[in-house]
């Protein structure tokens, strides 16, 4: 009787541990479970979008320049002015975002950005002359700049807590995404006669069309709802993007919580002027913002991708050619994206970034160098390998890192003005660069170019050496703490830090353990200096 009771009783306890086990994982997985729903992923795919709106149009408009030049009759000085109006007009659009979202929300600012991109590519597309082309690239600029600002800030609302730090550089992949569409998109129209140009530029229209539609169906952030003083419809847009867990009901608290605190740092604009012009540590924010605004963007990047093709012509490839080379480019430069989500985590900002100012340099020189050449195959073989290696640095370094950093370096009372001045100064630059570039050829010859952003870039990696500190990993209160005493006090641990990592190396430490060596030094030194004061 008890032997045949045995196995029964076996039974049961398995039974008993499986139910256990299974009711475990369940309250295991419930307590993991962000509530992701249908609608944010439906938000993320349109953000996608938008995010990569900016890389096509400088694409499509690389090869149009090919075409529409000797079709509309343009000069070398009309075309400096319509290849740059984007980024003219993105730049008063960044500028013009946040005070714009605090006064209509997320939703209808992201539909004004769409309506004034669509308007510009038809005016674009359909002009017969300079002043309806440039006009059209204004407008659809000035949509683009809105949004670059609102898209970031509008998924950093509603996203889980935990893939906030993936779009660091989630920005700058998309751009790449839309780079490399716009280049299959110049392969397949570059063969359609007559006005091939207006097909390339035309097909801008598909992506804020799709977005402009989409933003319907999306609820205001629950973040502005909350700012008007509405938690009641604030609680129900968190619902449609966020269903209800432990996690994301902790995130909405948080959120709250965040609000408050701004709300009640929040200062009037002559306060926080006080602030910038007289805090050394708010001061030395702005001053890393300008920094690497700039060198992100006098390096060449935006100027050489949308003089690519006809730069290509000048080695001795036909228009055609020209265009059909921008192909594998394009899906070179995306490729190189990738690495950085796994970088940044496991190295830091400022490593990543002094170790791949070196490799776009030396490309830059390469690239200029070889332009000398009088071999034909040696010009252009050394050009594409010169430019190969400007890629692998630049899409990994300065490029995602200026609007990671500018995104996460300000205090919260002075955040928004940041952020706009960041983006202002960045795409002012792009501006700047690209419609300089023509003129910067004339002047000093394309070889001669090339060497003038490899020389700046110097300067500019030897100016970030000093003034930049370490921002990953770092709550806000830490990355406060790292910019106390200003720029004078960031240059001296930064030295020491230098010293220290290289003394490392020498000793046969590994990478990581000379890192971890300087980032302890970086907390004693800090707090060391904390009554020290920038001059």
């Amino acid at each position: 009787m008890e032997a045949s009771e045995s196995p029964r009783k076996q039974e049961v306890h398995n039974l008993e541990s499986n139910v256990e086990n299974y009711e475990s994982e369940k309250v295991s997985a419930e307590s993991k479970d962000e509530g992701v729903t249908f609608t944010l992923k439906f938000f993320l795919f349109v953000a996608c979008i938008g995010s990569s709106m900016f890389g096509m149009d400088q694409a499509l408009l690389s090869s149009v320049e090919l075409f529409a030049v000797p079709d509309l009759h343009l000069t070398s000085h009309q075309w400096s002015w319509i290849s740059s109006a984007a980024t003219l007009g993105a730049a008063g659009g960044a500028l013009i975002a946040i005070p714009v979202n605090a006064l209509v929300g997320r939703k209808i600012v992201l539909l004004i950005s769409s309506a004034f991109y669509i308007a510009g590519v038809i005016m674009a597309t359909a002009s017969e002359n300079f002043g309806l082309f440039f006009s059209g690239r204004l407008i659809m600029g000035i949509g683009m700049g809105i949004e670059a600002m609102t898209i970031p800030i509008y998924i950093s609302e509603v996203v889980p807590k935990s893939h906030r730090g993936a779009h660091l550089n989630i920005f700058n992949s998309l751009y790449n995404v839309g780079v490399f569409v716009g280049d299959i998109v110049d392969s397949i129209f570059v063969n359609v006669h007559p006005g091939s140009w207006r097909y390339m530029v035309g097909a801008g229209f598909i992506g804020p069309a799709i977005q402009f539609v989409c933003v319907f169906f999306f609820p205001e952030s629950p973040r502005m709802l909350l700012k008007w003083g509405k938690p009641d419809a604030a609680k129900k847009s968190w619902s449609k993007y966020r269903r209800p867990t432990p996690i994301s009901e902790k995130e909405y608290e948080e959120m709250v919580q965040q609000l408050e605190e701004e709300l009640a740092l929040k200062r009037g604009m002559v306060g926080v002027l006080k602030e910038i012009f007289f805090n050394p540590s708010v001061r030395a924010t702005f001053i890393l913002g300008v920094l690497l605004s700039f060198a992100q963007q006098w390096n060449g990047a935006t100027a050489l991708g949308y003089y690519e093709p006809s730069i290509f012509t000048q080695l001795g490839l036909t228009r055609i050619q020209a265009v059909y080379t921008t192909l594998p480019i394009g899906f070179w430069m995306l490729l190189w994206t990738l690495p950085p989500y796994l970088l940044f985590d496991r190295y830091g900002r400022r490593p990543i970034m002094m170790a791949t100012f070196p490799i776009f340099i030396i490309g830059l020189i390469i690239s200029g160098t070889s332009i000398l050449s009088h071999n034909t195959k040696g010009k252009a073989a050394g050009f594409f390998i010169g430019l190969a290696l400007y890629y692998i640095g630049y899409e990994q370094g300065i490029s995602p890192l200026a609007w990671a950093i500018n995104g996460e370096m300000y205090e919260l009372h002075v955040r928004n003005y940041g952020m706009s001045w960041g983006a202002f100064m960045l795409l002012g630059s792009a501006f700047a660069s690209t419609y300089t570039f023509s003129r910067q050829k004339a002047a000093m010859t394309l070889s001669g170019t090339f060497g003038l952003y490899a020389g700046l870039s110097c300067l500019f990696w030897f100016a970030l050496f000093l003034v930049m500190p370490e921002t990953g990993g770092c709550t806000l209160e830490m990355i406060k703490r790292r910019f106390e005493g200003g720029v004078t006090v960031i240059a001296k641990r930064n030295i020491r830090e230098a010293k220290l990592f290289w003394h490392g190396i020498f000793h046969g430490k590994g990478i990581r353990e000379s890192l971890r060596l300087s980032e302890d030094l970086d907390e004693n030194y800090t707090a060391e200096n904390d009554g020290n004061k920038d001059v």
